[in-house]
C-alpha cells in the first residue's frame, strides 16, 4: 500500500487524530509544540477550523496557555524522550468537553495523539456520585477477591469510617469472626456469579462496636456491586420480640398447666384423690348411653364405713382423714382401670363397673369388704364397711338406679353392718 492510502485512512478515520512536533529549551524540556497535522474528525471535536492552526505553535492559538499545561509537559515528554505511549484526560472548559488524548511517539520530537470525547463518561461520573452522596443506603463496588473499589458517605456515617479508609482496603477484615466463613461463602457466590440477597453479617465500626447490615449484591464480571442497609435496631426488636414470645409461650404453656391442674381439681377429691361427685355427674351420662347402645350390664356399688363417726368422735378428724385416704387405696387397688371410683362425700364411695352383670359387681363388692374388714387401720384399728349393690335396668334413669343401689346400702346397715346387699328390681 502507498503514502496516499495511508493519508486518506488518516483524514477519513472517525477518530480525531494530530500530528504534533515538540520545541524544547536548552535544557530539553518542552516549552512550545507545533500542530503539523490533524483530520476533520479532530476539527468536529474541538470545533476549530483545523487549517487556522495548523503549523502554529500553541502559544499562538492560546497566548494565556492552555488547560492542564504541566500535565501536558510531562505527556509530552513520555512520548517524544521516554518513547512511551500514554494516556492523559483533560477538561477543555472553552468547548465545554472531557477529551481523553493517548499519544505516541513517532520520530524524533515528533509525535501522535489520539483523542476520545469522554465527556459522557465523565458526566455519569458525576451524576453517580451525586447518587452517591444522597443514598442513605451503603453503596459500595468491590472486587470479586474482596476489596472495597468505592463506597459512598453512608458508610462514614453509619460505620465512621471515611470513604479513603475503606477504598482499597479487604472488606472481610471488618466482618465479625463468627459470621466470617457464611460471608466467605457468600462471596463465593458472587464470584460464581450468583446474585445474593439480604444476606446478613455484623460489620465492624471504627469505634469498636458491631452493627447488623443486610446486604443485597449483584456480581458482574469482576465486580460486586451492592447495596447495605443497617438493621442493628430492628435485629434488637426482633430479639426483644424473640424473648417476649419465649416469655409468653412459657406463660402459656405454665397456663396450660394450670388449666389443667385446675380441671383436674374440679374433678378430684382433695383429701382422697379420687373422683369427686362433680366428676360423677360429667361422666354418668355417657356411661349409660353407652351401656344401653351396646346392650352391656352397667353395675353400681356404694360403700359406707360403719360407725365412721365414732372413729371421729374417738380419735379426731386427722385420724378419721386417714382412714378415708387408706379405705381409698384399698379400693383403687381391687377396681379395674375403665371402672369409676367416686368419693361422693363423707365416709361414702361409689363405683360404677362397665360390661359387670349384678353377680360379677357382688363378688367384687364381697372383696372389697373383706379386704377393709382384715385391714388393720393405724390408731383406729379394725374397721368394716356395708355395701349396697345394683344393676342398671334397660332405659333406667340414673336416679332411679342410684337410689335401688342406696336402699340396698340402707338395708345392709340396717341388718348388721359389714355384709353386702344386693338390689332387687
Amino acid at each position: 500500500m502507498d503514502m496516499q492510502f495511508y493519508k486518506q485512512f488518516y483524514k477519513n478515520s472517525p477518530t480525531a487524530y494530530t500530528c504534533q512536533q515538540a520545541i524544547f529549551d536548552g535544557n530539553g524540556t518542552p516549552i512550545d509544540y507545533i500542530i503539523l497535522d490533524y483530520n476533520e474528525s479532530y476539527e468536529k471535536m474541538m470545533g476549530i477550523n483545523g487549517e487556522k492552526i495548523k503549523d502554529k505553535r500553541y502559544y499562538d492559538i492560546f497566548p494565556n496557555g492552555w488547560e492542564n499545561q504541566r500535565e501536558w509537559n510531562n505527556f509530552v515528554i513520555d512520548a517524544v524522550i521516554n518513547k512511551k505511549s500514554t494516556q492523559f484526560d483533560i477538561n477543555r472548559y472553552t468547548i465545554q468537553k472531557w477529551i481523553r488524548i493517548i499519544n505516541f511517539p513517532i520520530d524524533g520530537d515528533i509525535f501522535g495523539c489520539i483523542y476520545f470525547d469522554v465527556t459522557k463518561e465523565y458526566m455519569l461520573d458525576k451524576e453517580v456520585e451525586g447518587f452517591l452522596k444522597v443514598n442513605i443506603d451503603m453503596l459500595s463496588v468491590s472486587s470479586t477477591d474482596g476489596y472495597f473499589v468505592r463506597v459512598n458517605q453512608a458508610f462514614e456515617r453509619i460505620l465512621g469510617y471515611k470513604v479513603e479508609e475503606l477504598e482499597g482496603n479487604r472488606f472481610t477484615d471488618l466482618v465479625h469472626p463468627e459470621d466470617l466463613p457464611r460471608t466467605i461463602e457468600a462471596m463465593k457466590d458472587l464470584v460464581n456469579q450468583k446474585y445474593v440477597s439480604s444476606f446478613v453479617n455484623r460489620v465492624l465500626r471504627k469505634d469498636g462496636t458491631y452493627r447488623y447490615l443486610e446486604w443485597h449484591s449483584q456480581p458482574n464480571g469482576n465486580y460486586i456491586y451492592s447495596s447495605a442497609r443497617d438493621i442493628t435496631e430492628r435485629r434488637k426488636l426482633e430479639q426483644e420480640l424473640f424473648e417476649k414470645n419465649q416469655s409468653l409461650a412459657k406463660l402459656t404453656e405454665e397456663l396450660k398447666e394450670k388449666n389443667k391442674l385446675l380441671k383436674t381439681l374440679a374433678i378430684t377429691d382433695d383429701l382422697t384423690g379420687l373422683y369427686n361427685r362433680h366428676y360423677l355427674d360429667m361422666k354418668i351420662g355417657d356411661e349409660i348411653n353407652h351401656a344401653d347402645r351396646v346392650n352391656q350390664p352397667l353395675s353400681m356399688i356404694i360403700i359406707d364405713m360403719d360407725f365412721f363417726k365414732e372413729v371421729n368422735d374417738t380419735w379426731g378428724h386427722p385420724v378419721g382423714d386417714d382412714v378415708l385416704k387408706q379405705t381409698a387405696g384399698i379400693l383403687k387397688g381391687i377396681v379395674r382401670k375403665s371402672d369409676i371410683l367416686v368419693r361422693l362425700g363423707g365416709e361414702e364411695f361409689i363405683i360404677i363397673l362397665n360390661n359387670t352383670t349384678t353377680e360379677e359387681a357382688y363378688l367384687i363388692a364381697e372383696r372389697i369388704r373383706k379386704t377393709i374388714e382384715q385391714y388393720k387401720f393405724p390408731i383406729a384399728g379394725f374397721l368394716t364397711a356395708s355395701l349396697g349393690v345394683a344393676t342398671k335396668e334397660k332405659n333406667e334413669a340414673f336416679n332411679s338406679w342410684y337410689g335401688r343401689t342406696d336402699l340396698a346400702l340402707y338395708k345392709a346397715k340396717g341388718k348388721k353392718r359389714n355384709c353386702v346387699v344386693k338390689s332387687s328390681s
